[in-house]
């Protein structure tokens, strides 16, 4: 979120009532991530972010009667590659399903076309209307028995890291090169921590004992509890976890039992693989917290997983609530238990409902080293 003395001096004379704001949404129910709490107010918006909540007017008004109002949902791992979507076209359906943040790794393509991969993502990324935010392949190749197209050690990430869309450090899966203290998988979590990113995990099978590794190397997210015995060793140990509804790891129903009032504010909802055709039918973090609320999670605490605690945990402290100095991220929906969308903001623009999608136009072209993969040029004779 932009920030300089012209832009919050105009924020802070909305706020107090000083100057109209760009936007005012009133007379909608609020749904208070915070308190987890239904309120009334007015939102009033300038310059893309909630300058207050209260009694406002505004240059433009949209009565949102009979509306329950929601922050935009943040999809906490996910892998772009698996939606055979460019980031531009993925935004486009994201958006409708009232994505409005995601948090991706670009793993897949980084695995064949190495920095060259990911910074074609970024680029791709930078300006579409929905906010991608990466976090860099950590095991590429996934191990050292893998054979792939490119390696990448902390000195080819490093420099992603001055980009304020880059996190950390994505999923650890190679564990053992973790447990080993392995000279250049150290160097990456150091080189992660040193630069105040977060670190991701990919745990599977990993034992509580083996966790105290994990979490010592300053690992502190987990996706792949599959279990609630995983899932509760993980919260034990004071991980985010994670919880996965894609296409093939289905993991909600297992692991929703696990989640209470004391401990669900370290819980989020990730999709990490999700295909086009289940993308375009189901929905995506939609499907996930409509999913929760049918098996019977209390609606406002599936809301609060699905957007200020993924905030919370990236410490994306301008996302994932509607509150003043908040990104106005912002969903209408028709009801709250069916998540009905009726209208999508995405900082404070109409981006779905009555005003259409607006996208610019961008070059179709990939970066050279993806339009020519290596191949081998010819097979070994143990494989003929």
């Amino acid at each position: 979120m932009s920030i300089n003395t012209s832009a919050l001096t105009k924020r802070i004379k909305a706020a107090g009532k000083q100057i109209p704001a760009d936007l005012v949404i009133k007379h909608g129910a609020i749904v208070n991530v915070f308190t987890g709490e239904l309120m009334e107010g007015d939102i009033a918006i300038v310059d893309g972010v909630i300058a207050g909540i209260g009694s406002y007017e505004g240059r433009e008004v949209i009565d949102a009667r009979g509306k329950v109002i929601v922050p935009g949902f943040i999809d906490g791992h996910v892998h772009i590659e698996s939606s055979m979507l460019l980031p531009r076209e993925f935004a486009k359906v994201e958006l409708q399903h009232g994505v409005t943040t995601v948090i991706a790794d670009p793993h897949e393509i980084a695995n064949v076309a190495g920095v060259n991969g990911i910074q074609y993502m970024l680029d791709d990324a930078k300006e579409v209307p929905l906010d991608i935010f990466v976090m860099l392949p950590s095991c590429v190749p996934a191990t050292s028995v893998e054979s792939n197209g490119a390696t990448l050690e902390a000195e080819h990430l490093s420099p992603f890291m001055a980009d304020p869309r880059v996190l950390g450090l994505a999923e650890v899966m190679d564990f053992p090169s973790v447990a080993n203290a392995d000279k250049e998988m150290v160097d990456k979590l150091v080189m992660t921590q040193l630069k105040g990113g977060l670190i991701d995990g990919h745990a599977a099978g990993i034992r509580r004992e083996e966790l105290n590794i994990y979490m010592t190397a300053g690992i502190r997210t987990d996706h792949e509890s599959i279990n609630s015995q995983e899932a509760k060793d993980r919260l034990e140990l004071g991980m985010y976890l994670m919880i996965r509804e894609g296409t093939v790891a289905k993991d909600l129903e297992a692991l929703l039992p696990v989640v209470t009032a004391r401990n669900s504010r370290r819980c989020l909802f990730v999709t990490d693989d999700k295909h086009l055709d289940d993308l375009l039918e189901e929905g995506s973090v939609d499907h996930i917290v409509r999913l929760a609320i049918r098996k019977g999670l209390d609606p406002i605490m599936a809301i609060q997983m699905a957007t200020l605690n993924a905030a919370e945990c990236f410490g994306l402290r301008h996302l994932g609530a509607v509150a003043p100095g908040y990104q106005a991220d912002l969903l209408l929906l028709d009801n709250l238990n069916d998540i009905s969308i009726h209208q999508v903001y995405k900082k404070g623009r109409c981006v779905v409902g009555k005003a259409q999608l607006q996208q610019k136009e961008f070059p179709s072209s990939l970066p050279a080293q993806a339009e020519r993969p290596l191949l081998p040029l010819s097979m070994p004779r143990k494989w003929h």
